[in-house]
This record gives structure tokens, C-alpha cells and sequence, in this order.
């Protein structure tokens, strides 16, 4: 067999989805693999992670320059955590032959804080898949398998190797993001560079200086962040948590879900990430109106396209709220095709109308004036 074949029956052996964007060099592995195609990288690494945070493995496929489009939410999941492997193949185009670039993915392993494993030919490609699989869930973090044409054209064989038991896990939520991170570091520092490798496998761990002491908890900073005391969406976040209702959460306002006195939030993998995420999850969905528009709007409409039952709430104040309350267009006019649900903030029966978990994709836009004047409260931890 070529390489293209034994890498694709070596996935399938080891992931529980693949998900791919259609490119040179990969696009005859995408195929071969079975990987369902998806809107965009970005999207395709988001229904990964939310893949992952309930327990499945999941492959993504992509060329060298859609690594720059999933490159958010990778790096995000490195301080986040996740649950089982995540792994990125990565088709670098060396000769640019069919790419505007002859990038290297290698770049993003320090950038990401990601473990980076090339196979050295075509009879390493089995062994260099378990071997990212493991590394994902052993670091808690995505691993990034990097092909370039010559190991994808070669003859190779090889059977897919068992997969070997493992589990990553998120990041403690008493960490603040900055605890995350230094978390993050701590862990990819206890990682040799010298780490043993299968025979014709290559890995490569960024070389990091871990920061002394314990990570930042939110009892070291003395408190965290909440919703303003007036904000209005506060009855929303009230009713998710009396219906049990865990959801994916984005940057911005939706975010503080993840702390007291709600913990309803997952794992946030970055802005507009909430979509994907939910879709293959949680089945819910909270996301900020400029958070959607940003980059959440492709994900919604590869949901809609695969009928994937996902509870999509939009808070709609129509501010970056986080980031200085500047003003944001409203999300109707752009979503119209998904004839969403409006409803106010402050209209508890049409919240209890409309927050239910769903058995198909729907959107509800929950409208919302920011008080003026105030900021996220800092409650004594």
C-alpha cells in the first residue's frame, strides 16, 4: 500500500471521528479515512475538542495552511485541558506544488505548546498514530502529526497498533486562565526531549522553563469574576443552573459560567468556539453576539447543514462586553436563514419556553441591555 492507505486504516483504528477539510497533500487521506468534511479547520478542531471532553478520540485532517485557521482553539486547548486524544495531521506542502505556501507546521509545536511527531517514512505511519494519541492524552493537550508527500506517496505497511488506554483531563477549574497556563508549562517541562519513540518516529516537545510555584488559584488572587450585579442575563444563567443544564462556553460574558456561583461552563477552546464545541457535547451552546459573528457563524451553519441537535444561545447585548463595552451590530439580520427564537432577558416564561435541551439545531437570541457604568463584579473567593 501507499502511505495515504496505511495512514487512513490506521486513524480509523484509533479515533472515533474524523473530521477533515478537503487540500494537497491530504485530501485522498481525508477520503480514504472516511472523514466527514466540515466547513473549516477551525470548525472541524472544535467538534474534536467537544469530541473529546465526553470521552472520544478524534482525528482532524488538514493542509499546512488551514493549521493557521484551527490555530485558536489548539492553542487555547493546551491551557484548557481536554479528555481523550485530539490529533491534528498536519499536510505540509514542502515544494508548494498545489499551496500559495510552503509553510512549516512544525512552527506551531512552540507556539502551541503542543508535541509535534513525523513519521520518517511510510512504515512508521501505524506506530506515529498511537503514538500522537498518546501523547494527546498524556499531556492533556492536541498533538500535531505532520505528513509531507514524499512518506504519503511511499510504499508502506504496516496493521494499527491497539490503542493504548489513556485519558487527558481539564484543567482544574479553581485555576485562574493564568494558573492554567503556567499548569500547562509544568507539564510539557516534565516531558523529555529526549522522550523514547517508536522506530522511524520523530517527536518533538517544545523546550519550555516551568514557572516556580504552584499555579495561580482564584484563593491565591483572593477572589474571581462574576456577572455585573445588574446584568440582565443573570435569570438565564439561574435557569440553566436549575435545569442541570452543562453548555459550552466562549470568551467573553458567557465565560463566567465557568466560575461560581453557576459552574455549569465547560472547557472554553477561544472565541466563537462555543458552536462546535456544544455540538458534539454538551448539546448546548453559549455564546456571545460578537463572539458568533467573529467566528461562530461557520460552525452554526455546518450544524444546521447536519441537522446536529444543539441549543445555540445567543446573548445579545450588542457590546464586546469584556473588552470596553464597544458596539456590536445585531446578530437577526444575519441569521435568519436559521429562524432563531427571540426572547428578553428579563422574560423568565419565555426562557422557560425556549431553554430545553434539543433534539434538533436551534438558535435563541436572548436580548439584553449592559447597565451602564458598571464592570464584572470580583467576589472574595
Amino acid at each position: 500500500m501507499r502511505g495515504t492507505e496505511t495512514l487512513a486504516t490506521a486513524l480509523r483504528a484509533a479515533a472515533d471521528r474524523i473530521y477533515g477539510v478537503p487540500g494537497y497533500p491530504v485530501t485522498d487521506l481525508a477520503a480514504a479515512a472516511g472523514a466527514e468534511v466540515c466547513t473549516n479547520e477551525k470548525v472541524a478542531l472544535e467538534y474534536a475538542l467537544g469530541d473529546s471532553l465526553v470521552g472520544r478520540r478524534a482525528a482532524v485532517v488538514v493542509k499546512n495552511v488551514g493549521m493557521n485557521l484551527l490555530a485558536d482553539p489548539m492553542v487555547q486547548a493546551t491551557a484548557q485541558g481536554l479528555g481523550a486524544g485530539v490529533v491534528v495531521i498536519a499536510g505540509d506542502d514542502p515544494l508548494a506544488r498545489a499551496s500559495q505556501a510552503a509553510e512549516d507546521s512544525r512552527a506551531y509545536g512552540p507556539v502551541a505548546m503542543v508535541p509535534v511527531v513525523e513519521p520518517e517514512g511510510g512504515f512508521a505511519l501505524a506506530a506515529a498514530v498511537e503514538e500522537a494519541f498518546s501523547l494527546s492524552e498524556a499531556l492533556s493537550r492536541v498533538a500535531v502529526l505532520r505528513v509531507v508527500p514524499d512518506v504519503l506517496d511511499a510504499e508502506a505497511a504496516g496493521t494499527p497498533l491497539p490503542r493504548t488506554p489513556g485519558s487527558g483531563a481539564l484543567a482544574d477549574p479553581d485555576l485562574t486562565n493564568l494558573g492554567r497556563w503556567q499548569h500547562a508549562l509544568q507539564v510539557m517541562a516534565t516531558v523529555s526531549s529526549e522522550r523514547p519513540a517508536p522506530a522511524g518516529v520523530r517527536i518533538t516537545c517544545p523546550a519550555v522553563t516551568a514557572p516556580e510555584g504552584p499555579p495561580e488559584r482564584f484563593s491565591d488572587r483572593g477572589y474571581y469574576r462574576t456577572l455585573c450585579q445588574n446584568c440582565p442575563f443573570r435569570p438565564l444563567f439561574a435557569l440553566l443552573v436549575e435545569r442541570g443544564m452543562r453548555t459550552a462556553v466562549d470568551a467573553g460574558c458567557s465565560l463566567l459560567a465557568v466560575n461560581p456561583p453557576y459552574r455549569i461552563g465547560t472547557a472554553s477552546y477561544g472565541l466563537g468556539a462555543a458552536v462546535g464545541v456544544g455540538a458534539r457535547s454538551t448539546g448546548v451552546a453559549l455564546i456571545g453576539d460578537y463572539a458568533l459573528l467573529h467566528s461562530g457563524l461557520n460552525a452554526l451553519v455546518d450544524v444546521y447543514e447536519k441537522e446536529l441537535p444543539l441549543l445555540c444561545i445567543v446573548l445579545e447585548n450588542r457590546r464586546m462586553g469584556m473588552v470596553g463595552g464597544q458596539e456590536t451590530p445585531g446578530v437577526g439580520r444575519y441569521l435568519g436563514w436559521a429562524d432563531p427564537a427571540y426572547c428578553r432577558a428579563d422574560d423568565l416564561p419565555g426562557l422557560r419556553r425556549l431553554i430545553v435541551p434539543p433534539d434538533r439545531p436551534q438558535t435563541v437570541i436572548v436580548s439584553g441591555e449592559c447597565p451602564a457604568g458598571e464592570c464584572h463584579e470580583k467576589v472574595a473567593y
